[in-house]
């Protein structure tokens, strides 16, 4: 999904001066404007969807600053969050209505040199009361003025500088905080331009708009284990039999419109996490149907499950076919470790017949890859071999994890 994040605007400086008995004329006091609240993704393990964020989030704006030196409360910092596994990408801004270039040329026409200069004081500045006028017509206001500007060029260049290097994240840390759309600074009082020269600074700056951003979020399952099948080949079933999940279940060809994240609980209390990543089907890696909405899922899965109708005419074709559209999509994805799951080994007319087929062709491409393959025949509906598949799993998890530890040692 896209969503536009934009930093709140800041507070505007204050034109105060302070006033005590017996002092007619006293230092400026103008306190500075609170900067605007920041808009922040958490990386949350308790979420699983992007349903609960808006497609426009704004933070809250800073407050202005008050006289007796008071500055302004920073604006209210919006926190979303988001599920972990979460990619999020910035993109270019959606396309402007195009403005037809004679209405641009009258428009210029109409306003002159002077207009616009007005208009950006105007949209820069705090006066104090009367003063609108006259500060513009000081030495000491162009002076300020220079000042500011010089700062606002080094804000343009950091703004250049971010349009450059779009934001990319990968929210894989839980509880992680990451500032998507940082708040505009707060104005400056007027007593950050008193001088030795101007002792009574009748102007002070408003708050600027906070950064704008649009993003793209994406949601890639994190997993230990990816099962991986075609159409009604029993992964749903096979992850109810497994774990806690529960995903819909059907006696006809059908595929799950979504991944399911199931977690397997061992006598120890060690735990890992299956999930259903939805049937792929042939073409799926040129996003045929929902293809590449599928596909994403997998790249997280540090172990490949294949899961293979045994009861099919030819289930060793089906691995082929996963195999190759998971290779198509992603080079080297295939080279992951994987282990075959012989499902519907129960149904004893074409089940054994195939498996032995299923036994011969591993053995192939052990020799051809160099590679072991493990093949497990189950029947998932019937909860059968199921311990020797879940312990299996925990192996190569075990294995994947200490070699993980060896190399960042």
């Amino acid at each position: 999904m896209n969503v536009s994040v934009k930093g709140g605007h800041g507070g505007d400086g204050c034109v105060a001066f302070l006033r005590e008995k017996f002092k007619s004329r006293g230092p400026p006091s103008g306190g500075n404007g609170g900067r605007g609240g920041h808009v922040i993704f958490v990386a949350s393990a308790n979420h699983s969807s992007l349903h609960s964020v808006k497609r426009q989030l704004i933070g809250g704006r800073g407050e202005n600053g008050k006289g007796h030196m008071k500055n302004g409360s920073a604006g209210k910092d919006i926190i979303i969050p988001i599920p972990l596994g979460t990619v999020i990408k910035e993109i270019d801004p959606p396309s402007k209505t195009l403005i037809n270039k004679n209405d641009i040329n009258d428009i210029n026409d109409e306003i002159n040199e002077e207009t616009l200069i007005e208009k950006r004081r105007k949209a820069a500045w705090v006066h104090y009361p009367k003063y609108d006028e006259k500060n513009p017509q000081s030495t000491f206001f162009f002076e300020a003025e220079r000042m500011i500007k010089e700062e606002d060029r080094f804000r343009q260049l950091q703004k250049k500088k971010d349009a450059e290097n779009k934001l990319t994240l990968d929210l894989t840390v839980p509880n992680e905080q990451y500032i998507v759309a940082h708040g505009g600074l707060g104005g400056k009082g007027n007593p950050y331009f008193q001088t030795n020269a101007n002792r009574s600074p009748k102007f002070a700056t408003r708050g600027i708009e906070g950064q704008h951003r649009f993003l793209e979020l994406e949601i890639k399952t994190i997993a230990d284990a990816g099962l991986v099948g075609l159409p009604n080949a029993g992964k749903s079933t096979l992850l109810t039999a497994i774990s806690n999940a529960r995903p819909k279940i059907a006696p006809y060809p059908f595929t799950t419109l979504n991944p399911f994240i199931g977690t397997v609980d061992y006598a120890d209390r060690y735990q890992l996490k299956v999930a259903d990543i939805p049937g792929i089907i042939h073409g799926a890696h040129k996003n045929i149907g929902l293809g590449h909405s599928f596909l994403r899922h997998i790249e997280r899965s540090r172990i490949l499950v294949y899961v293979i109708d045994l009861s099919g005419t030819a289930p060793w074709e089906d691995w082929k076919v996963l195999r190759n559209e998971l290779e198509l999509y992603q080079k080297r994805l295939t080279k992951r470790p994987s282990l075959v799951v012989a499902n519907k080994a129960d149904i004893t007319e074409s089940a054994e017949r195939n498996l032995a087929i299923m036994l011969g062709k591993a053995k192939e491409f052990e020799i051809e890859n160099e590679q072991v393959l493990e093949i497990v025949p189950i029947s998932a509906k019937y909860g059968k071999n199921i311990v020797k598949l879940t312990s299996l799993l925990r192996q190569m998890v075990e294995k994947i994890n200490e070699k993980e530890t060896s190399n960042t040692e």
